[in-house]
């Protein structure tokens, strides 16, 4: 990164520590006591992070008493055996709380910033990339997540390198043997995301499937064959079908625990292969869809609700829900419920509302690119996997805070797009002014 891009990269690491200490110190003197815990856990937007807590604090004890053989035995899910880790270094001087997992969480939020900055370059260009950051850094709701004991900066952080990867792929020329390094980065951020959060695996899928077509495409256009990059699209499509059969782990399992009190009922990775080798791709997806939205009738914060009573039962009704389902995973929570009172207060929807509201002008931002550049390649995977990712989501989740949260990986894609979109306005703009 430049210079400069690295100052400002310390400014954010500075912002994020500075936030951290905040709230842990808000949670700690029960400034807010029905917001934060005493260990700085948010009780209205990350309360799985409770959960995590207790089970990263048993895993740092099991390693300090019995070793790592007994740790590594030990039932957890990737994200709380690294937050365990943190636990088990600064747990005696910090206590169990946020602050000891700050270094754990400040690498995962400085990993998605640089990611986001050398996407934007690598699609765009360098102003696009650092837009782009410099939005996503200072994200209000991202940033406060990004302090919390939850699984989600690390599956963003994998998710993002390896559409990165992807759009390497797309875009440079790698011979066999720095295929062969790019190749083996992405199959290991594959794996991670999976192991992280296994139950949205099919976003990997659908951006390995594109970039696939799209590498094919570049090859017959160019009229050459591009062997370090095939090197790389093998090793990650290799990681892609041999990860959710070859890692099935009752050690790491990609799901969450089931004591979790916003844990959604599905199907293990196991049961979810089967029956799709006896159904077709297509019909144990549409299987998956209706099982997972189902599974959203045990959730706890039903206030939040969209739709809740619409079920399926057939491919057909997945299908007529589409229209809907989009709406929702690109515009949800709608305008009417930011002033509704929900399960945690008027405050969070009101707060929600506003970040929803700024999301609109991003797609504004965005569709400006898509159409300017519609001959970016690169774009078009961005764009392609940030909409069939809120399409599937749409379909499948019910609640508007799981939505949110589960969304800020493609929201980070779609503002990408949009910065250079904004980046178009402000250029347009100052040439107008000029003239």
């Amino acid at each position: 990164m430049p210079r400069h891009a690295c100052r400002y990269l310390l400014l954010a690491a500075a912002i994020h520590v500075a936030l951290a200490i905040t709230i842990f110190l808000t949670g700690h003197f029960r400034v807010l006591p029905n917001t934060f815990d005493e260990n700085g856990i948010g009780l209205t937007f990350a309360i799985d992070g409770t959960t995590y807590r207790h089970v990263s604090v048993d895993l740092a004890e099991e390693l300090k008493a019995n070793g790592i053989t007994a740790w590594l035995n030990a039932k957890a899910p990737l994200h709380s055996r690294l937050y365990s880790v943190s636990f088990a270094i600064f747990g005696r001087l910090l206590g169990h709380n946020i602050l000891a997992a700050e270094s754990l969480n400040l690498f995962y939020y400085l990993a998605i910033i640089i990611c986001s900055y050398f996407l934007g370059r690598e699609v765009f260009d360098a102003q696009t990339g650092f837009i782009a950051a410099a939005i996503i850094a200072l994200w209000p709701s991202f940033l406060f997540h990004s302090t919390q004991l939850i699984r989600d900066p690390l599956s963003i952080a994998c998710l993002l390198g390896l559409i990165l990867v992807l759009a390497l792929i797309l875009n440079r020329t790698f011979a066999s043997l720095q295929g062969l390094a790019v190749g083996m980065a992405g199959a290991l951020l594959a794996t991670l995301f999976w192991l992280a959060r296994g139950n949205m695996w099919n976003v990997v899928v659908v951006a390995v499937a594109i970039t696939f077509v799209m590498l094919v495409l570049r090859m017959v256009r160019e009229k050459r064959i591009m062997p370090g990059n095939a090197v790389v699209m093998v090793l990650i499509i290799g990681a892609t079908l041999l990860v959710p059969t070859r890692l099935e782990s009752t050690t790491l399992p990609g799901v969450r625990p089931p004591a979790t009190p916003l844990a959604i009922p599905a199907a293990s990775q196991r049961a979810a292969s089967q029956p799709a080798a006896r159904e077709g791709v297509v019909t144990a997806a549409l299987r998956q869809i209706s099982t997972r939205r189902a599974g959203f009738r045990f959730y706890n914060a039903r206030a939040s609700d969209i739709d809740p009573e619409v079920q399926f039962s057939s491919t057909g009704e997945i299908v007529r829900f589409i229209p809907r389902a989009l709406v929702i995973g690109f515009f949800a929570p709608f305008p009417k419920m930011w002033v509704q009172r929900g399960s945690f207060g008027i405050a969070t929807r009101i707060f929600s509302g506003l970040e929803t509201l700024a999301m609109y002008f991003v797609y504004v931002a965005a569709a400006l690119c898509v159409w300017q550049e519609r001959r970016n390649r690169k774009m078009w995977l961005l764009f392609l996997v940030a909409t069939i990712g809120m399409l599937a989501l749409g379909l499948v989740v019910v609640n508007a805070g799981a939505l949110f949260r589960l969304r800020y990986a493609f929201w980070i894609l779609m503002i990408i797009i949009a910065s250079r979109g904004f980046s178009r306005i402000n250029d347009d703009l100052r040439q107008s002014a000029a003239n």
